[in-house]
């Protein structure tokens, strides 16, 4: 692409850039608050850069899911931390904080040594970030202009841009000092690059969509890509990435600056979080189809997947989308370098150098040039940092993977993480505990992460012998201690370097902050800077009645100069000078305004004014500078002898008044109060402590031995059995060894007192006194009634016990019942189901016929429902047990398919069963009645539409889901527990005429009960239901082969002998089986039977097969005849016995189990068996 097109685009949208700077700065009113929202959401897209626009796609290509960590931080971020943003914003609000130096600072005692180190290491974790934007648009330029020798004027192009880029941030970022850094223009700027930066990559992706050379459906794409994922798992350092991208959301100092500092309302962070989520959610949506299309692009055509967004619509032939795509490249590198520029300067300026001035009286704070100078030092520290990315940029020329650069980043700007949340949560950070945190975390992220990464990157760039050495220590430890590698520090192997590297240098930090913070104790001045940060949501001292009376400086000298020395007038002339004459006039009115007094400028200036003063230049000049510009003009106001000795005797007017205030709040409390010193003399008591103990006129005074007090209550009584100077002792030592204690006494008249005493910092105790006599009272009546209650309660509990097991043996025994029952009643159904097959094999006319299909469809339900409340009984007394084996899933389903798809075919449903390569654990018979039972359902009530059967997923614990769906009319959440339940049936009715039982689900929901199968209903009406059963993976066997079966023909000459006490039954078997071609012999006694067979043996005809009933009389069973006569022939146990235990008996006795009601298909598949072999 010609240069020059790529040079004179870059210049116009510059242009635009600085116009529409232009316009937010001069016209920052015209937006409504909703529009303000938005544009707030926009700017909060600074996050994503270079890094996210080229870095991602890159990613995806070459690890998958690894680009995925840095917007699913941002995400958790929005949906988990936004109490955090919330406070961050009120605190910024009100403390007029300009930076994170600043927050930190200022929130740890506004210290100026904490603010300059907060920004020295912002700076060296910011630098490589910038170098990676810089870096990224020297790609893209090289990239677009490939075809021409660009490679020579890319650094210079750089430069450039470097130096257009400092010139917009100077011009549009030190316009005004005031109103805590606020830049309408600027933030417009970038709310407008984000735009373009999402607009270029959205249309990027969806010319990917329509170009993407493979040959599969992009669907199947991406099926294929989760299916790898699946299998390989989650990148190394996914969730490390994940943590650091969400603390980048407020660490980042850019970052910082546009969401808390720009942020003017606490309401934009509500509306911000959706939209935010949404722009990301969008360039999430977008990187996809693009790293598709570069997975399918050989290496010879894209070498660096990073410059994917730029190469496809170049190879396209595309040169407007390709100028698009760089613009939205550029976006995002400068969006981000214009932020961060303007951030890192305020630091600078407000945490190193002003400061610095101050010290060393290079400059005047009261000199009419002062907002002049705070310009010109504004603007060279903006043109340093530009200059000092240029550098990095240099520095990491050659590094070919941009994301690598960018968490070197993360992992830096993390360290803030400690000293930033624990400051909104933890009272007893300290000052000293955020620096050596900071000191911890910066030098193992510089040895594990930054050492490391300039090794690669130096590489070759030193001679020879530099080069070995730094490669020896990275492999093989400092001083050739193999403890001591960077990164497999201390012995600790890690997969991931990055996770290494965050688990040291973060760890130290937590670590340190919180044992150096407990070592040493926050001082008085920081707690009192602490109380906005930690209760936000309470009023400002400049907003309380009582900020009269609270100083401004650490001291009450500093704070009567405040109130002595100067008028309102001077620190109005004061703050003009930084805040500019039109800001400190409109402040200063404003504030009078809210104290409802006139503004009188030569009216004496109270703490009020001093706190207000020092708010306003916070805003512009930060917390820690603030304070060091107040501190230096009360020290050049000068003071003399007789001047200090006043303020002094007003600082002790002060503290009587403070102890006089203190000793009227104690004599109000309703508890008695006594303080002894670190000498056991009393110095501070109460009205009730006199009262609750009735001490004798002159015995308690200040300066008293507590030894005395002890002395006078243990003669009377009340300190118990002993001595008296074996109680003294005994009390003395408690307090001199400062353990706190909660003990009772009761008193000679009843009464109860309890005492809880608290050692006092320095030497000292404090103890409380309480009259809880009543309170005793009141519990001894209360646990009296707990007892009473808990007998009653313990009697409820027997009596439901016993009602229990009642109702468990009534249960039972009505189980037993059904099951007795069902048997009597399926021994006639048995003889009539062998007559009806006997029936359906006779010449019938068709009137017969049909009279005979009747007959049969009756006996069919009656017996569904005989077999139904048969195996609910069985389920119910557990004489059912399930044989659990493995079972092949695909080869059920199949089978299933086949059974239901003509019904389905028939109805015009369309039946669809997804086959799936897993076995399963359960009891095949008891799994195909449930999938059966399932199935049928959704058959009988879906009048259109599909039932689907499949497996919905299966996870790493050795589990899948089973699912049963239909498009049916649904089930009411009132009757989803109730259809499981014998005979109820929903309100919906079957298109299809059929009416159900009501005892299928509640055969389901038990044999999925004790299967341990769970069994869950999702169901919406007028949409459909779901059934889903979890089944446990089994690992596959080995199948038999089915044996082979042939025609009916064979069954001529078979030799039968039925044994069965039931004459009716008898007859309907011969019949049958005489149809069919056998020799039948009948008999309704064992002996009978055993005379048959040995009168056939003798006529050289012997029984080839027994058909035997279990229940024959009263001394033999079906089984003992089998195994007494039967054994050299084949034979079957034909019955209708629950008996669990039946089928292992029978199979031992090399018999056949046949259920009652026998169906005549299935007696004829068992002799046919029998006569193959």
């Amino acid at each position: 692409m010609n240069g020059w097109l790529v040079f004179g685009v870059l210049v116009l949208y510059v242009v635009l850039l600085f116009a529409c700077a232009f316009l937010g700065e001069r016209k920052n009113s015209w937006l409504s608050p909703r529009g303000r929202m938005w544009l707030f959401s926009l700017t909060l897209g600074v996050y994503c850069t270079s890094w996210t626009y080229y870095g991602a796609v890159g990613a995806a290509v070459r690890d998958g899911m690894s680009f995925l960590p840095i917007y699913l931080g941002p995400l958790l971020f929005l949906g988990l931390w936004r109490d955090i943003w919330q406070r961050l914003v009120q605190i910024r609000n009100r403390q007029s904080i300009t930076s994170i130096a600043d927050f930190i600072a200022a929130r740890y005692g506004k210290s100026p040594k904490l603010a300059a180190l907060v920004t020295i290491c912002a700076v060296i974790w910011i630098l490589p970030y910038i170098a990676l934007q810089l870096r990224a648009v020297a790609l893209s330029v090289d990239v677009l202009m490939s075809d021409q020798a660009s490679s020579g004027v890319t650094s210079n192009g750089v430069l450039v841009l470097t130096g257009l880029l400092a010139g917009l941030a100077m011009l549009f970022g030190t316009r005004h000092l005031t109103s805590s850094e606020q830049h309408n223009g600027l933030m417009l700027a970038v709310a407008l690059e984000s735009m373009v930066k999402l607009i270029a990559l959205l249309a990027v992706a969806i010319f990917a969509v329509m170009h993407i050379e493979s040959p599969h459906p992009i669907s199947e794409e991406l099926s294929q890509r989760f299916s790898r994922l699946h299998a390989d798992g989650l990148p190394a350092g996914f969730w490390t990435q994940t943590l650091l991208a969400s603390l980048a959301m407020i660490c980042l100092p850019r970052q910082f600056h546009v969401g808390v500092v720009e942020c003017r309302d606490v309401t934009y962070v509500r509306g911000a979080r959706r939209w935010f989520a949404i722009y990301l959610f969008l360039t999430v949506l977008a990187i996809v189809p693009i790293a598709l299309w570069a997975l399918n692009m050989p290496i010879s055509v894209l070498p660096n997947p990073d410059t994917a967004v730029l190469m496809l619509p170049l190879l396209k032939g595309e040169s407007g989308l390709a100028l698009l795509a760089f613009l939205g490249g550029f976006s995002a590198a400068t969006g981000m370098l214009l932020v961060a520029t303007v951030t890192l300067s305020i630091m600078l300026s407000n945490e190193l150098i002003l400061p610095l001035l101050w010290r060393f009286r290079l400059v005047q704070h009261d000199g009419a040039q002062f907002e002049k100078v705070m310009r010109i030092v504004r603007r060279l520290c903006m043109l340093s940092v530009m200059l000092l990315g240029f550098m990095a940029y240099r520095l990491f020329a050659e590094s070919t993977q941009l994301s690598a650069i960018g968490l070197l980043a993360f992992a830096g700007v993390a360290q803030f993480s400690p000293a930033l949340i624990g400051g909104l949560y933890w009272r007893g950070g300290s000052k000293a505990g955020v620096i050596a945190g900071l000191c911890a975390g910066f030098m193992l992220w510089a040895y594990t992460l930054l050492f490391p990464a300039l090794v690669s990157t130096l590489h070759g760039h030193l001679s020879m012998g530099v080069q070995t050495a730094l490669l020896n220590w990275q492999h093989h430890g400092l001083f050739g201690l193999n403890l001591l590698r960077p990164q497999a520090l201390l012995g600790l192997q890690v997969n991931d370097s990055l996770t290494h590297g965050v688990i040291w240098s973060l760890g130290a930090n937590i670590g340190s902050f919180i044992w150096v913070s407990r070592r040493f104790r926050p001082t008085v001045s920081e707690q009192m800077q602490a109380a906005p940060f930690l209760q936000p949501d309470e009023l400002d001292l400049s907003d309380s009645q009582f900020s009269d009376e609270i100083p401004l400086s650490e001291d009450v000298i500093s704070g009567a100069v405040a109130r002595q020395t100067f008028t309102v007038g001077d620190l109005a002339a004061l703050a003009e000078r930084i805040s500019g004459a039109s800001v400190t006039q409109k402040a200063f009115a404003k504030f009078a305004s809210s104290l409802r007094e006139p503004l009188n400028l030569q009216m004496r200036a109270d703490s009020r004014w001093w706190q207000f003063t020092e708010q306003l230049l916070a805003g512009a000049i930060g917390a820690a500078s603030a304070r060091t510009l107040l501190t230096t003009a009360l020290r050049d106001n000068g003071l003399g002898l007789a001047q200090v000795a006043g303020l002094l005797d007003q600082a002790s007017q002060w503290q009587r008044f403070n102890q006089q205030l203190l000793l009227t709040m104690m004599d109000h409390l309703t508890h008695g109060v006594s303080v002894v010193d670190s000498q056991m003399c009393l110095v501070a008591w109460n009205r009730r402590y006199l009262e609750l103990f009735n001490y004798p006129s002159g015995l308690v005074y200040v300066g008293c031995p507590v030894a005395d007090l002890i002395r006078y209550n243990a003669e009377r009584g009340e300190c118990g059995e002993g001595s008296v100077e074996s109680h003294i002792q005994k009390r003395l030592n408690w307090l001199r060894a400062g353990n706190a204690h909660v003990f009772e006494r009761v008193r000679a008249n009843g009464q109860v007192i309890e005492m809880r005493g608290q050692p006092i910092t320095g030497g000292g105790f404090v103890t409380t006194f309480a009259d809880i006599t009543q309170f005793r009272q009141t519990e001894a009546v209360l646990e009296g009634r707990v007892l009473e209650r808990t007998e009653q309660l313990e009697l409820a509990l027997y009596e439901q016990k016993i009602a229990r097991i009642q109702a468990d043996k009534a249960n039972i025994s009505k189980s037993r019942f059904v099951a007795a029952a069902s048997h009597d009643l399926l021994q006639p159904m048995h003889a009539a189901r062998l007559f009806s097959g006997v029936l359906e094999q006779s010449d019938l006319n068709e009137l017969d016929r049909q009279t005979l299909q009747q007959l049969d469809r009756a006996l069919h339900g009656a017996e569904s429902i005989l077999s139904a409340l048969l195996e609910i009984a069985r389920l119910d007394s557990d004489m059912l047990q399930p044989n659990i084996t493995a079972i092949d899933l695909s080869a059920l389903l199949t089978d299933l398919e086949g059974q239901f798809a003509p019904i389905a075919m028939q109805r015009g449903l369309k039946l669809h069963v997804h086959p799936t390569r897993l076995w399963v654990s359960s009891d095949p018979q008891w799994l195909r009645r449930m999938i059966q039972n399932l199935v049928s359902n959704a058959l009988r009530y879906s009048a259109s539409g599909r039932v689907v059967v499949g497996v919905l997923g299966h996870s790493q614990s050795g589990f899948l889901r089973l699912g049963v769906w239909d498009t049916g009319p649904g089930i009411d959440i009132a009757q989803q527990k109730q259809i499981f339940h014998e005979f109820q049936r929903g309100k919906s009715v079957s298109p299809w005429g059929e009416q159900g039982l009501g005892l299928g689900l509640a055969i389901v929901e038990r044999m999925a009960k004790r299967l341990g199968h769970p069994l869950h209903l999702y169901s919406t009406l007028g949409k459909g239901s779901c059934f889903m059963l979890t089944l446990p993976i089994a690992q596959p066997v080995q199948q038999r082969s089915a044996p082979t079966f042939v025609g009916s023909g064979v069954l001529q000459g078979l030799r039968v002998l039925c044994v069965d006490n039931d004459v009716a039954i008898l007859d309907a078997m011969q019949t049958l089986l005489t149809r069919w071609g056998c020799e039948v012999w009948t008999a309704t006694q064992p002996n009978q039977a055993i005379e048959l067979a040995k009168q056939a043996q003798q006529q050289a005809k012997p029984i080839q097969v027994w058909l035997v009933d279990q229940h024959l009389d009263a001394y033999c069973e079906g089984l003992d005849l089998i195994r007494m006569y039967a054994q050299d022939s084949k034979s079957a146990l034909i019955t209708a016995d629950s008996d669990p235990d039946l089928p292992e008996r029978t199979h031992a006795q090399g018999a056949v189990l046949l259920k009652k009601p026998l169906k005549p298909a299935a007696l004829r598949a068992f002799l046919m068996s029998i006569k193959v072999t």
